[in-house]
């Protein structure tokens, strides 16, 4: 019995990546769709928690300090994991 590898088995682990622009928005919800929260995440490495589809972007990754409420999402196609 053959299993397929999935990157779904890592999604709940959390990981580093490094954004290298100023003025990345957060969002409310993983995509454009959802309002920006008014905050950029600024250059530096952040934790991401969890990763979401959403539009405009691959993927979202909602980031650890907005874990709570859920509320801190940023387009993972600016930023690289480390």
């Amino acid at each position: 019995l053959a299993v397929l590898y999935s990157d779904t088995v890592h999604r709940d682990q959390p990981y580093l990546v490094r954004v290298s622009i100023p003025d990345l928005n957060i969002r409310k919800g993983p995509g454009t769709d959802h309002a920006k929260t008014g905050k950029y995440t600024g250059i530096g490495t952040f934790t991401i928690v969890e990763e979401a589809d959403g539009k405009g972007a691959s993927r979202w990754g909602l980031l650890k300090s907005y874990q709570g409420r859920r509320n801190g999402w940023v387009s993972l196609d600016f930023a690289e994991r480390v």
